[in-house]
């Protein structure tokens, strides 16, 4: 079996671009009809798109518009100031004596700005009441390589664990006297948020 390997030519990876664009939008539409399990496709496709490795490049750096384009960000920075769990990637929606996590989307109103990549996929974006913080780049890799997008590893990190597993994030429902944590996983919800993000910068590039 050869080892030979040939550059594979532009207009192909333009190709490639607009096949994993069109994977993320059927992912994403997919979880807004109620399959919170595509958030790890999701995941999979932005970590294809945006992340960098010693073993893999990524696509949108192959081409040169990663680090040309001005991503949206809806989260804005954690408040230094505030004792509280934070993240405005996520909201809560209400429900007859239910609620769950979902996507900002455009919900919360003037939050959005733009940011470089490298900025904007190393900023804190989750503080949970344990006080650890993740940043988009953190949660996407945490779902994909250990979390059910390209692996499903035996054992995972603690404090994502802690959100996705165990509402450290400490959102709670409360009815009289009774508090309930949300349903559905926040970090999923990042997931759909971030591919919100990413597919409003690429269609209008600053």
């Amino acid at each position: 079996m050869s080892n030979a390997r040939k550059q594979r030519p532009k207009n192909e990876l333009q190709r490639e671009l607009c096949e994993q664009l069109e994977l993320l939008k059927n992912a994403c539409e997919s979880f807004d009809r109620g399959l919170e399990a595509a958030g790890k496709h999701i995941a999979l496709t932005l970590r294809l798109l945006l992340h960098e490795h010693r073993n893999s490049r990524a696509l949108l750096h192959q081409l040169g518009l990663r680090d040309k384009t001005s991503f949206l960000d809806t989260a804005g920075p954690l408040d230094p100031r505030n004792l509280l769990p934070e993240c405005r990637l996520v909201v809560m929606q209400m429900g007859n004596a239910r609620s769950r996590y979902i996507p900002a989307m455009g919900i919360l109103p003037n939050q959005s700005g733009k940011l470089p990549f490298a900025k904007w996929w190393n900023s804190e974006v989750l503080k949970d009441k344990n006080g650890h913080r993740f940043t988009r780049g953190q949660l996407v890799l945490h779902v994909a390589d250990t979390d059910g997008g390209a692996h499903a590893d035996p054992e995972l990190d603690e404090a994502y664990m802690a959100i996705s597993r165990s509402n450290s994030l400490g959102w709670n429902l409360c009815v009289g006297d009774i508090e309930t944590p949300l349903e559905g996983r926040p970090e999923l919800a990042c997931m759909r948020q971030i591919a919100h993000e990413v597919l409003a910068s690429l269609s209008s590039p600053s």
